[in-house]
């Protein structure tokens, strides 16, 4: 007896999760048909007719059996294929031992077509972006695809050749991004689980395909019925290895996560997120943890607004996409749909980025971020109490000190605002806003004095050149106050980075405007 079936190898390759199990199809032990004692003639004949419509005779499995690898070659004729598919058969039709055989040669060629997919993956030809790799998958993909359905024309009745035909054509839809592929895994799927109920992974199979053709509900109401038949159906299995039969908690996971994305999709929230927290406790891996927990944390983004952040993440691609007014034109009016403040404030955050780095609107940029850090709350030192703010807060220092500068030589007192500015908040580089404050104060040797002094809490905030200048500053300061001594100490310091800083450096003087 040939055996019929593809190595588990090929199985784990073209189911396209992790979890979907795979199909065997049982062997009828059965005997020819005789009239059983006790039944009509008449009953018993009616029923043979009626099995010749159901499956192929024992006999001419048995045959097909025995010349599976010397069968004729016979083509399918394309208009007649979905009715094959479908079991829409003419109730005339039977399978002739010849069909048979010729059916178990080209499942056998599928076969092979996917055994040397299989090879091809696993050698050194093997390259995501080779032309000539994608060429040769697709051409074993598509004469596997032909080979099954061949084989499917000339015996209807095989579920195992329906599941792997599915099977292609689902692989085909994913590697080359063919919808109608998809469509004819759910033509095969949808008459697979009318025939087979009990097995799990062909439901979850069906709502993979749904999926990808993003008709969420039938994806979602497929990935039910997985988890439903996977808990109705433990226990049921005749090669039992654990006692109590063990639940596969990895299927497990994998439909009920799916159930809770399908119904964030459909726009129902607290369910999705139900079953997305169920799913957690399903989870085997800290990565899967971490993706659901980041997932729910997507959601949540601004109070279970799942629109609104999809729309978030449309202008945030268009942003890297290099298209920046696009993106500032959706944050614009993104900002009146959203529900919290936390959300508000982001995008506006990221809408006055754009209009000051980009888009040549500074004055509206830094005007609008400026009110986020105005009503935001903060502690004594002036930093923001919410975490999340320190990124608004760092983006409108730069913004500040940024002006500073531009207006250095332009307009000292706009200069000297935004410096000011600059220190009032807490930020990240906040010591090089105190040292050009220092400057514009020379006239001044007490505010000079101060400001190195808060330049120089967080000297590791400035660069060595800069730390020059602020110790050289107060230097002249203190010598001008009379205070020689700690001007001895400030020069010492001074004196020790000029020793290990490059004579290009020491040479810089003390003009406005050093980044």
């Amino acid at each position: 007896m040939l055996n019929k079936s593809v190595p588990f190898g090929l199985i784990a390759l073209f189911l396209l999760t992790a979890c979907a199990g795979n199909l065997g199809t049982s062997k009828r032990k059965s005997s020819r048909l005789m009239v059983p004692a006790g039944v009509d003639s008449s009953v018993a004949a009616r029923a043979d007719s009626l099995a010749d419509n159901l499956f192929v005779s024992i006999d001419r499995e048995q045959r097909s059996e025995t010349h599976k690898r010397i069968g004729k070659k016979s083509t399918a004729k394309s208009d007649t294929l979905w009715k094959y598919l479908a079991n829409e058969l003419d109730p005339s039709f039977r399978v002739s031992g010849a069909d048979s055989v010729a059916s178990i040669e080209a499942f056998n060629a599928g076969a092979k077509n996917l055994q040397a997919l299989a090879q091809l993956e696993n050698s050194d030809q093997k390259e995501s972006e080779s032309s000539a790799y994608k060429i040769e998958v697709q051409k074993l993909l598509e004469e596997a695809r032909a080979n099954f359905e061949r084989a499917l024309v000339l015996n209807p009745f095989d579920l195992e050749t329906k599941s792997w035909l599915a099977q292609v054509y689902q692989s085909l839809a994913v590697r080359f991004l063919d919808d109608s592929n998809h469509k004819q895994a759910v033509d095969i799927l949808e008459n697979l689980v009318r025939l087979e109920k009990g097995e799990h992974s062909l439901f979850a199979r069906l709502g993979e395909s749904y999926y990808a053709l993003k008709e969420w509900e039938a994806a979602h109401d497929n990935f039910v019925l997985a988890e439903s038949v996977l808990l109705e159906s433990a226990g049921l299995d005749f090669n039992i290895q654990d006692t109590p039969p063990a639940i596969d908690n990895a299927a497990l996971f994998y439909y009920v996560y799916y159930q809770g994305d399908t119904e964030i999709k459909m726009r129902d929230t607290q369910q999705g997120i139900q079953n997305l927290q169920r799913a957690l406790t399903y989870a085997s891996t800290d990565k899967e943890r971490a993706d659901i927990e980041s997932y729910i944390e997507w959601i949540n983004w601004d109070d279970g607004n799942v629109q609104a952040v999809e729309l978030r993440d449309q202008y945030l691609a268009l942003q890297e996409q290099g298209k920046y007014n696009e993106a500032a034109r959706g944050f614009l009016k993104l900002i009146p749909e959203l529900r919290t403040r936390r959300a508000i404030d982001e995008i506006v955050w990221r809408l006055a980025a754009l209009e000051f780095q980009f888009l040549n609107r500074k004055n509206e940029g830094i005007d609008r971020l400026k009110h986020v850090v105005q009503l935001a709350e903060k502690d004594a030192s002036g930093a923001p109490i919410d975490s999340t703010y320190k990124k608004y807060f760092n983006s409108y220092g730069i913004m500040c000190h940024n002006l500073g500068l531009e207006n250095y030589n332009k307009n000292r007192k706009f200069a000297f605002a935004y410096f000011q500015q600059a220190v009032a908040i807490d930020w990240e580089n906040r010591p090089k806003s105190y040292l050009e404050l220092a400057k514009l104060s020379r006239n001044n040797p007490k505010m000079v004095m101060e400001n190195c002094r808060q330049a120089l809490i967080a000297p590791e905030q400035l660069d060595q050149n800069e730390q020059m200048q602020a110790y050289q500053l107060m230097v002249e300061a203190l010598k001008r106050t009379g205070q020689f001594d700690q001007a001895k100490q400030y020069y010492a310091e001074w004196v020790n980075l000029q020793r290990n800083n490059s004579p290009s450096l020491t040479r810089r003087g003390l003009g406005g405007g050093s980044q």
